[in-house]
């Protein structure tokens, strides 16, 4: 007979009163759609499968070592620190239920269940 694999532990991300959005990524979209979110009355939830927003078109500068790493892949969370209705999450967005309106993510092991509203 065989092993059973645990079940990773999942989670459920309390709703507030105000409008919740949750954003998909790091990209330029996530990253400037979140900042543009700054002075909503809104809560904002990036889940992001990396640590930092990669600007690729400099690559090459780092590569000849022009440029360092750090100066063109900002950490997302230091980008966002003053953004008070935003946080992220480190995770792998791994389904989302329209007609739930929740966004399930991979976060640290733990399974997710995050409502939004968009």
């Amino acid at each position: 007979m065989a092993a059973e694999t645990p079940m990773p532990d999942r989670a459920i991300v309390p709703r507030s009163d105000r409008h919740q959005v949750v954003v998909v990524g790091s990209g330029f979209g996530g990253l400037f759609g979140t900042k543009a979110l700054r002075r909503s009355d809104v809560d904002i939830t990036m889940i992001a499968k990396t640590t930092h927003h990669l600007f690729q078109p400099l690559l090459y500068q780092v590569a000849t070592g022009i440029l360092s790493e750090g100066e063109i892949a900002p950490p997302t969370r230091e980008v966002l620190a003053s953004q008070k209705n935003a946080q992220v999450l480190l995770g792998e967005v791994t389904g989302i239920d329209l007609a739930a309106r929740t966004v399930t993510s991979h976060v640290l092991g733990r399974e997710l269940v995050t409502p939004y509203d968009s």
